[in-house]
């Protein structure tokens, strides 16, 4: 992508930000607003640049100013899966910023067009659906323990012994907790596929966060399979009641189902991780 000039005048340079793609002669939904960074218009309503069959989702930001924070990026998010409930949209890394509208159409849209038709095309029955999961860590523990006899064990030999002559014990049972931790996650990543993969396209195991962070899976999910999905979410969630906390985040753009094709024009920079 290129960046806007630099320009010796006091005025403020405005660029134009880049959300994703999608077909031309389609409406986005009212009221979005995107990412602010002080324009100078006093809003950040969205437009689009069109070139043929594509067009691309952008606004107005003022390339001076920082653009990075969470806020930012959540406002990213945003618009794109607010756009993804009804449309087929490729999502742009965030952070794409052009000199102006015509460059959009210029050094993005025009040069890649056949590439962004054709993941269009291949996209556009699908959405992304992200479960994440926490454990109830007391549960988790209890269960570590009651299966791990050498953990159960150490656990019992160090129990109100001083820190200091157990110090190395203790580093001891940390890494096997943490082994186990690693083990349980595992399986219950699977598990997580195998109960939902015959509802969705493909399937992504992502790392989890936190340290009570169980299960983190993005699927991809036709719109007329969702109620299903929903539905075999909602059983796995039952199954795992008391132990695993659910939280299934979607439909969104397909942030990380994106078609991988060659493109003889330069890469085309789409994707990025949306939860």
């Amino acid at each position: 992508m290129s960046e806007a000039p630099e320009q010796d005048s006091g005025e403020e340079r405005i660029g134009s930000y880049v959300y994703g793609i999608l077909r031309s002669g389609k409406r986005i939904p009212d009221g979005l607003e995107g990412i602010d960074t002080g324009s100078g218009s006093g809003e950040s309503g969205l437009g689009l640049v069109s070139s043929g069959p594509i067009a691309a989702v952008i606004s107005d930001v003022a390339v001076d100013r920082p653009l990075g924070t969470r806020q930012h990026l959540l406002a990213h998010e945003r618009v794109l899966n607010a756009i993804a409930t009804d449309l087929p949209v490729l999502p742009m890394r965030f952070g794409a910023v052009l000199t102006d509208d015509d460059a959009v159409r210029e050094e993005l849209l025009d040069p890649h067009r056949d590439y962004f038709a054709r993941a269009l095309d291949d996209m556009a029955e699908l959405v992304q659906f992200s479960l994440r999961g926490d454990y109830d860590q007391d549960v988790v523990l209890t269960r570590i323990v009651e299966e791990n006899p050498s953990i159960r064990d150490l656990r019992e030999r160090i129990s109100g012994m001083d820190e200091d002559s157990s110090y190395y014990d203790r580093v001891k049972l940390g890494e096997a907790v943490s082994q186990a931790m690693d083990a349980i996650r595992e399986s219950d990543a699977q598990a997580t596929v195998d109960a939902l993969a015959r509802f969705a396209v493909a399937t992504v195991v992502k790392e989890v966060s936190g340290e009570t962070g169980a299960v983190h899976v993005a699927f991809l999910v036709r719109r007329d399979h969702r109620t299903d999905f929903e539905r075999a979410v909602d059983d796995l969630g039952d199954e795992w009641a008391g132990r695993v906390e659910l939280r299934l985040f979607g439909p969104t753009a397909c942030f990380d189902f994106l078609p991988e094709y060659d493109v003889p024009d330069g890469e085309a920079q789409h994707g990025g991780d949306g939860g």
